[in-house]
């Protein structure tokens, strides 16, 4: 408790990132039975991601380098998000694209990992780039399907919304952090803390829209 007291509030924030993720992972657990085929592949996204996380604090915490999990999580989520949307579409024409997408973005990311030396150690911003503007399109998708075809009436208990509402928070501004990390986290110490707190604060509100999503009631 002493220790706590005396971190700043950016190494609280990125300390207690992982909670929502251990929430969401229990949400969809205990629901699972409940979740309509999309949401089940998400509840699959919360328990791949969750181990990631917490092995990723004990190594920050420790003081030891753990962006070789980046791509992994990175080519992991995206597949799994990619099914999920896929489930949610209903799209032959993407259901017949979905493995050349993933397989593309995979081999991407395991070549910009491992052609340079040392690239697995490194903060690779290409892959988060690609990642989400791939994700936005996965929701610009769903969303042009909202508008033209799907009929809800309550956006608000459609768990899929609270899903597309928080990646397009997240992605958008994860892009800002990628596209200028080369200026915001060598500019100095104090700006590179406030980032990833930033990034903190958004990775949050993303599992907090997952977790809602989990939650909600099925339609009838």
């Amino acid at each position: 408790m002493a220790d706590l007291l005396h971190l700043s509030l950016q190494q609280i924030i990125l300390r207690v990132s992982p909670v929502p993720v251990v929430a969401a992972a229990f949400v969809g657990l205990v629901r699972f039975r409940y979740l309509p085929l999309n949401l089940r592949y998400l509840t699959a996204l919360m328990w791949f991601i969750l181990p990631l996380e917490l092995v990723g604090l004990v190594m920050m915490l420790y003081h030891q380098n753990n962006l070789f999990l980046m791509p992994v999580c990175a080519i992991g989520e995206f597949w799994l998000l990619a099914v999920v949307y896929d489930k949610t579409l209903a799209s032959a024409a993407f259901t017949r694209s979905l493995p050349w997408l993933v397989g593309g973005f995979a081999a991407y990311v395991l070549f910009d990992s491992l052609h340079v030396t040392d690239g697995l150690w490194k903060f690779r911003p290409g892959q988060q780039v690609l990642q989400s503007v791939l994700v936005l399109g996965l929701v610009g998708l769903y969303f042009r399907k909202l508008l033209h075809e799907l009929h809800v009436q309550q956006l608000k208990r459609e768990p899929m919304f609270w899903v597309s509402a928080g990646l397009t928070i997240y992605c958008l501004g994860y892009l800002q952090i990628a596209l200028f990390s080369n200026f915001l986290l060598r500019y100095s110490h104090g700006l590179n803390m406030n980032v990833w707190m930033v990034h903190s604060l958004l990775f949050i509100t993303l599992y907090c829209c997952y977790s809602l999503a989990l939650w909600l009631p099925p339609k009838k």
